[in-house]
């Protein structure tokens, strides 16, 4: 007979919100796992009485004879009422049965008699927490790991407490009881539970170091548990390993779709557009009608560079879901991305009539509006989802925007600041309020503050870059004005003006060669600047859009 194992473990489960172990501690109590050793009764030659009925209940049991089985060990405690075997499976028909009261007695009464078993103690554990008394049920775990430190299933039953109670210091102390636990009985569930710690203390590498050792030892058959930790693996960005794990759950269960769903979002994370997009269709093929489905492969379409195939997907979401308004939302934006905002406008009167309250329609409204030049519609709508939502970022960040389009820019740089008081990350932002503040002749050093929080926030954004360094050039600072134009020219390199401003600041450096290398790259790409500056307002744009959520 085992002295210790696993299975009283109830595994990490899904993983919607936030991550927990499935079930409370466990199911019912195994019988190999906390049963005393008969051998005490059991002396060979020497089978007295008692022994004989403890022998014909354990029968009785393992052939789910609950009441035969209950009459057995009852006769035993009428001649030996401290019989501590007896008790025992006495407790384990009453949980059986359901009566935990019952159990709880039982199971009281052998650990009160045996209290240095680690057997009754733990058995006592199990009553306890299943009555909900999770405080006194680790104390008993914590009696039972004295006697024995090696005993698992009271190790994982503590750990579950401590992961019950969510705290940091408790999570801890369930990754150390669970490690324990896996070091002298290796199991799946374990390893499961010591990602899901790793992902709820927001450890990712420690939690994708114990995904790569769950995942090489052992292969789930359950699509739930695959699924569910997929999903959280997902959640903590861990796209490699999330794909890993949802392909498994996906071959063990093909209809499943949000598992379909999670896959194809783990490969677009991972930038494997064509993995997402083959995924998505096969279900399509295979007859998968979800909203879901379409909106999610739409996304895939415009990421790949085919709107038309997008705007197709996303209108047969909205057939599927006309009652889901990020749906209309998402489709009014592609319109207008794909420069057809008079369509979007169609669209969103629809929308607006089911969901005439909606911040986020009407601020699709007001960018249809701003994409063809009707500033005042424009600034209407975005008023409009600002009455619907006082806070919402974008609308008053674009409405600013049209501020700045009629010149009132004491109204925009308010409107701006506003903004960055609700949500002070915003690269963009910063960016378009230091430009307006420079439009106003503001001190200088208000306008550098907001260009270099820019800069922190994207160190990508050649933009703010180049208007640092024109900030830098008015105040004669040549030689940070010469550094911040050539990470704007190395950001990017067909940027004509920021070749014209490296090469005045280079000549006032007295670097004359490189001045003039500078300014004969300017004049080579000087004949596409009309391009470049209307491709620079619709990157300030859609920058401005990529954030709005």
């Amino acid at each position: 007979m085992a002295k210790r194992g696993t299975s009283a473990m109830v595994g990490p489960a899904r993983a919607f919100g936030s991550f927990r172990l499935r079930g409370a501690l466990i199911s019912c109590i195994a019988l190999f796992l906390f049963l005393p050793d008969l051998s005490a009764h059991l002396q060979t030659g020497n089978v007295d009485q008692t022994s004989r009925l403890i022998a014909e209940g354990r029968a009785a049991l393992e052939r789910g004879e609950f009441g035969v089985a209950r009459s057995f060990f009852m006769k035993v405690l009428e001649a030996r009422p401290d019989d501590v075997t007896a008790h025992t499976y006495l407790g384990v028909i009453a949980d059986r049965l359901g009566d935990l009261a019952e159990a709880e007695r039982h199971f009281a009464r052998a650990a009160q008699l045996a209290p240095t078993s680690a057997a009754a103690r733990t058995n006592y554990g199990v009553v306890l927490y299943k009555r909900g008394r999770s405080q006194e049920a680790a104390v008993e775990f914590e009696a039972a790991l004295k006697l024995d430190a090696e005993r698992v299933a009271a190790l994982i039953n503590l750990a579950q407490i401590r992961f019950t109670e969510g705290t940091r210091a408790s999570l801890e102390q369930a990754r150390g009881l669970f490690e324990r636990a896996y070091r002298l009985a290796p199991d799946g569930a374990i390893g499961r539970a010591l990602v899901i710690i790793g992902l709820r203390l927001g450890e990712r590498e420690r939690a994708a170091a114990a995904y790569q050792e769950y995942a090489a030892r052992f292969a789930s058959d359950n699509a739930e548990e695959s699924a569910s930790l997929g999903k959280a693996l997902l959640e903590a960005e861990l796209f490699a390993e999330a794909a890993n794990e949802l392909e498994r759950a996906v071959r063990l269960e093909p209809k499943n779709v949000e598992a379909i769903l999670w896959l194809a979002q783990a490969y677009l994370g991972l930038n494997d557009v064509q993995k997402a997009g083959r995924t998505l269709e096969t279900a399509v093929a295979r007859g998968f009608d979800q909203a879901p489905i379409y909106a999610l492969l739409a996304e895939v379409y415009e990421r790949s560079g085919h709107p038309e195939n997008a705007i197709p997907a996303m209108r047969l979401a909205i057939a599927r879901a006309p009652q889901v308004e990020a749906y209309w939302f998402r489709y009014a934006m592609l319109l207008t991305d794909t420069q057809a905002p008079g369509a979007a406008l169609i669209r969103l009167n629809e929308a607006l009539q089911r969901f005439p309250r909606s911040a986020r329609l009407w601020f699709a409204f007001g960018m249809a509006n701003f994409k063809l030049n009707k500033n005042a519609e424009a600034a209407q709508a975005f008023e409009r989802a600002l009455e619907c939502e006082p806070g919402f970022v974008p609308a008053l960040a674009y409405l600013a925007l049209t501020r700045v389009e009629v010149g009132q820019y004491a109204e925009a740089v308010k409107l701006f600041e506003k903004t960055l008081a609700l949500n002070d990350h915003l690269a963009i932002v910063h960016y378009l309020l230091a430009d307006t503040l420079l439009k106003q002749n503001a001190e200088p050093r208000r306008v550098e503050e907001h260009l270099k929080r820019a800069i922190e926030l994207d160190r990508s954004f050649a933009p703010a870059r180049l208007a640092l360094g024109k900030l830098y050039m008015r105040e004669e600072r040549w030689a940070e004005a010469a550094e911040a134009l050539e990470r704007a020219v190395e950001i990017e390199p067909d940027r004509a003006e920021a070749y014209y401003q490296l090469g005045r600041a280079y000549a006032r450096l007295k670097r004359t060669e490189e001045a003039r290398a500078v300014l004969q790259k300017f004049k080579l790409l000087s004949e596409r600047q009309k391009e470049q500056e209307q491709r620079e307002r619709r990157e300030i744009v859609q920058r401005l859009a990529n954030v709005r959520f």
